[in-house]
């Protein structure tokens, strides 16, 4: 094949000279035996031609500024759809979550209610009461002279009468 050195620019650029290498290949093909076939496309010859676009301008085409923004109106449709569809899924799902998470402190409150209602319990038992007026604050039961009653009318006569009063006002304030 030949190839020849092209331009007076660069002498190490080289073109392939189809002219020359068809002389080449047909003169092989002439010097083969009978019996070995040719290759498939063997006899083709490729030439090289140059062709200059450089003084070509594109024709911008009138139609093709709408059909970008139809394509992107569709594409913006599609994705609020999308939107439409996940969003509310997200939410509800967000709204699932807390429910659980509330559901778990209003267990933990109900608890820590029961707790503080026992203690409140055994803060308010008057045998407490009484136990700790006596041993740590040093008070002592009053003498029935001490006693002053608002309304004279309701001071009970014997000691006994007094502990039934107390003990009815306490079970009717419902401690």
């Amino acid at each position: 094949m030949a190839m020849t050195a092209v331009g007076t620019e660069t002498e190490d650029m080289f073109l392939y000279d189809g002219v020359a290498a068809g002389r080449e290949v047909r003169a092989g093909l002439a010097r083969r035996s009978a019996s070995v076939r040719p290759l498939p496309m063997e006899d083709l010859c490729f030439f090289v031609k140059p062709i200059d676009n450089s003084r070509l301008v594109r024709v911008m085409d009138p139609h093709s500024k709408g059909d970008l923004l139809k394509m992107l109106a569709g594409g913006l449709f599609a994705f609020v759809i999308a939107l439409g569809y996940i969003v509310p899924y997200l939410w509800m799902l967000r709204t699932g979550y807390r429910i659980e998470e509330l559901k778990k402190e209003h267990e933990t409150l109900v608890d820590h209610s029961r707790v503080l209602q026992v203690e409140e319990a055994g803060l308010r038992n008057p045998r407490r009461i009484d136990e700790i007026a006596r041993t740590r604050l040093g008070m002592s039961k009053p003498a029935p002279h001490q006693v002053m009653w608002a309304d004279g009318a309701n001071a009970p006569s014997q000691p006994t009468d007094l502990l039934a009063q107390n003990l009815s006002r306490f079970v009717a304030e419902g401690r």
